[in-house]
């Protein structure tokens, strides 16, 4: 991976002018004093800023995400993607800043509504596809059992096959099965296609298309801009611990370029390779 000087941004809160502006990307947030009714928004952040050991992951980002919408996170690795729905999925609670789910404050009541696939195994060995499927339906109340073993069926997965004998493209197929079997009103993929065959991909990418909660947010991230930009609303794009676009993606194709042609453009040379 060859890394260049990289260009620099200094996003300000609530009304973000990031260095994707200069290039008409990106949409001005409304006043966070406004009044806003409870679906319009699927995510409100403000000044969210998260470090590891002082290393700064998210510098004092804001933004929001309209509800019902199909939205594309995009970064290169390490900017902070996996951290970012961590914190909306509830599992990062040492972070600064504000964060609302639906309206809902980060807690028990949000994670409810919200079905987070991560980009890691978290079945045990032990487990076999019927046990992962059981768990799942004791768990979440908005289960779909039979969805899941009907899912489990068009992957070819054994319901009687344990976790530990399973191929890595395998378990990812299981846990997506799971989590897209749930009626939740956010689903967060983590790199959902990032561990299978491309000709597995059409399959998944059907299943998490087809099978959402009507209404519903769905946030995907991905390195696969060009094979997924078509599938999506709004396109957020993260870079150097900042917000580098956020908006409708009608607004990008208005630009006359695809969406991984700005990609490449905005995040500039992190995004090339010797």
């Amino acid at each position: 991976m060859a890394f260049g000087k990289k260009k620099q941004y200094s996003p300000e809160p609530f009304n973000q002018e990031t260095a994707a502006e200069e290039n008409g990307y990106t949409e001005v947030f409304e006043p966070v004093s406004e009044p806003v009714r409870k679906s319009d928004y699927a995510f409100k952040v403000r000044n969210l800023t998260k470090d590891y050991d002082g290393n700064v992951v998210l510098n004092n980002i804001s933004f929001d995400i309209p509800s019902g919408k199909i939205v594309g996170l995009l970064g290169p690795n390490g900017c902070g993607k996996t951290t970012l729905m961590k914190i909306l999925a509830g599992l990062i609670h040492d972070y600064t800043g504000m964060v609302k789910i639906d309206g809902r404050p980060i807690g028990i009541n949000s994670k409810a509504h919200v079905a987070f696939l991560p980009d890691c195994t978290f079945f045990p060995d032990r487990f076999r596809t019927i046990d992962c499927i059981n768990y799942y339906g004791d768990f979440f109340e908005d289960f779909d059992k039979v969805k899941a073993i009907e899912f489990a069926a068009r992957f070819g997965l054994d319901l009687n096959q344990k976790v530990k004998t399973m191929s890595k493209g395998m378990k990812e197929k299981l846990q997506l099965l799971v989590v897209m079997s749930r009626s939740a009103d956010i689903y967060l993929l983590d790199e959902p296609l990032g561990g299978v065959d491309p000709a597995a991909r059409s399959v998944i990418l059907d299943i998490i298309m087809s099978n959402y909660k009507e209404n519903a947010t769905v946030v995907l991230s991905t390195h696969l801009v060009n094979d997924l930009e078509h599938s999506f609303d709004h396109i957020l794009m993260l870079g150097h611990g900042t917000i580098l676009v956020n908006t409708g993606i009608e607004t990008l194709r208005s630009t006359g370029k695809s969406v991984e042609e700005i990609f490449k453009e905005v995040i500039g040379d992190a995004w090339e390779v010797d």
